[in-house]
């Protein structure tokens, strides 16, 4: 395997195209880029993501060249490939495949492929919200290092952006701006936050704009303005029904 131009290990790349597909062989849906890498140069990419869009979904990201090595005589293992920076991963909103396939984990790295059900295909949310829920962490692990990183879910995140519609969950006002991808920019909020043992689940996230995000932190009332948030994000998880 050979790159189209001879990059070094730890190059950075902004703006790649990359395609979610189903390589033979092998189980699991797999992601490659589109343009400037050679066609099997592989993707290291979350594992949430490929499982919540259907094979042939494009995406923009920040990607680095990465080469595995022993760790103890510093030699190469296997061929170079691409790490896909999460927080960068935007996806092209133009483009969707005619064929809708998705990979369903069956077990821990086993999929089956099926097409979605009409309902399903007409409102994506329903499956991003199924997922969510599969995908959700009661509690959520906690690096050592700092009280800041900490492992949540994707699957959550995606659920409470695509749930607002694009619109804040607090003050009902569209998203302040759009992103460069052309979609609307809201911020995650975690009602009870992480820290003080709240879950990554979505009846305890908010996708609210950046006023009122701040607002929860640092305002005289924000105790009960996001109580007043709960009551919102609750009553919509119930109209929505049981998953």
């Amino acid at each position: 395997m050979k790159f189209n131009v001879d990059y070094k290990v730890g190059d950075y790349f902004t703006g790649v195209l990359l395609e979610t597909f189903k390589e033979a062989g092998i189980s699991r849906p797999r992601v490659r880029p589109v343009e400037m890498f050679a066609e099997d140069v592989r993707v290291e990419f979350p594992r949430s993501i490929r499982e919540d869009n259907p094979l042939g979904t494009k995406f923009r990201a920040l990607v680095k060249v990465a080469q595995k090595t022993n760790k103890k005589t510093g030699k190469k293992i296997g061929d170079p490939y691409l790490v896909a920076t999460d927080k960068t991963i935007d996806l092209v909103n133009d483009y969707s495949p005619i064929k809708q396939i998705y990979a369903i984990p069956v077990s821990d790295r086993l999929y089956k492929y099926v097409s979605e059900t009409p309902d399903i295909i007409k409102n994506p949310l329903i499956r991003l919200r199924e997922n969510a829920y599969k995908n959700s962490i009661v509690k959520v692990r906690t690096y050592k290092t700092t009280s800041k990183g900490r492992s949540t879910s994707t699957a959550v995140h995606s659920y409470a952006i695509q749930r607002s519609k694009g619109i804040c969950e607090s003050c009902d006002t569209p998203a302040p701006f759009e992103t460069r991808n052309g979609t609307p920019y809201l911020e995650v909020h975690h009602l009870i936050p992480i820290s003080k043992g709240g879950p990554d689940h979505p009846e305890n996230v908010a996708a609210v704009c950046p006023n009122c995000h701040r607002r929860t932190e640092k305002s005289k009332d924000s105790d009960q303005f996001n109580n007043d948030i709960i009551k919102k994000v609750l009553a919509k998880e119930k109209e929505m029904g049981k998953v």
